[in-house]
This record gives C-alpha cells, structure tokens and sequence, in this order.
C-alpha cells in the first residue's frame, strides 16, 4: 500500500473548473491526476482553486489566500491554465474601441502576471520538489484572423517560461488546430471530454522530472 501520495494542486480559470462538461464529470485536473497515478504507480489527492472567467491578475490574487498558499506549500504537481479570460476580455474591447493595443497591452500584461505568479509559486514552495505544467491557450475562433494572430503571440511568450527552473508548457494550441469541432463542446469555447482528456495526454508526455 502506498503511504506517501502525492498531492496535486490544480489553479487556474474555467479550463481548470472543467466548463464545458457535464457536472461531476471529469475534465483535465481529474484525467491528468489519473494518468498521473498509473503513470507514477502512486496514489494522488488533488485540490481545485479555480474560477470561471479568472484571469491571470486573478490567479496571481488567488496564490496569497491562506488556503491557496498552504496548498502549493505542500503541491509535489501543480497546474496552472490562465490567459484565455484576458484575451477574451481585450478582444471585447477591441470590438468596441478597435485599437489592437488594447489586445497587445493585454498579452504584456499577461506575460507579466504570468511571471509574478511563477515567483510567488517558487517563494512558497521552498522545496524545489515540485513540478509547475502550464498549458499554452487553444483558439476557440479559427475563423478570425485576429483571434490567431493574438493567440500566436500570447503562446510564444508563455513557451519562454517553459525554460524556467521545473515548469513544462504543454502544447494544447496545436492539438485542437484543425480539430475544433471534435474537441470543442456546444457552446464552442470550451472543451467536451475528448479535448480535456487530450490536454491530460498532453501534460502527461511532459513527464515528472525533476
């Protein structure tokens, strides 16, 4: 029997929720723990901290409540999906103001977001025994030059931070490009089962070392 599980902490916006799925089933937090198990032959408590519509200001507020603080004090795992809500809220903007900096302002503010939360996640977790996965963001609309364009962007600086010290960037942008129907659910924003099961594989081939 095995008395030392790891634990698993899974931060983040309505792709860490499972949106886009019926309640109670799983999306890619419980796909990745369980492949995780088989992969790792270890059993693995899980914790969720994730709101729909968190953006990357969000997630970075989220990591100094208490219980979120505790939580990545003891993650052996952690996840993190933000990004999307940002993008989503400047293209909003765009629409009404039709200034593209309003989407580049977004991708810095972004990046810069991105980077305080790896800090604050690497100054609370004294350890070093932890491994960080990001994923990079999907794009919901491929029929909108824009929208690639933007997404382009934001995922070339998110991949500069799968250089850092233990964290891994999973590539889930190339995987639902040119499969959006299949992976995508009704609404078209959000992934069914299939595509959150496909961004669990796709965290998992990033492996667990260190």
């Amino acid at each position: 029997m095995d008395f030392n599980p790891l634990r698993y902490l899974a931060i983040g916006d309505s792709l860490t929720v499972g949106i886009g799925v019926p309640f109670l089933d799983p999306g890619f937090v419980e796909y990745y723990r369980g492949l995780s198990q088989q992969i790792l032959k270890k059993s693995i408590f899980y914790q969720k901290h994730a709101m729909s519509g968190a953006t990357t200001e969000d997630v970075l507020i989220m990591l100094h409540f208490p219980i979120v603080t505790e939580a990545v004090n003891c993650a052996d795992i952690i996840t993190i999906t933000a990004g999307g809500d940002d993008l989503i809220n400047a293209a909003k903007e765009f629409l009404i103001n039709k200034n593209e900096d309003s989407i580049s302002h977004a991708i810095n503010q972004s990046q810069n977001n991105y980077s305080k939360i790896l800090e604050r996640i690497r100054h609370l977790d004294k350890q070093d025994q932890y491994i960080l996965r990001l994923t990079n963001l999907y794009n919901p609309f491929p029929d909108i030059p824009i929208a690639d364009e933007a997404i382009k962007a934001f995922n070339s600086s998110i991949n500069r931070l799968g250089l850092e010290m233990n964290v891994k960037v999973a590539d889930i942008y190339s995987i639902f490009k040119g499969n959006e129907k299949a992976l995508l659910s009704k609404g078209g924003v959000h992934p069914n089962s299939e595509g959150y099961y496909q961004m669990a594989l796709a965290l998992s081939r990033l492996g667990y070392s260190p």
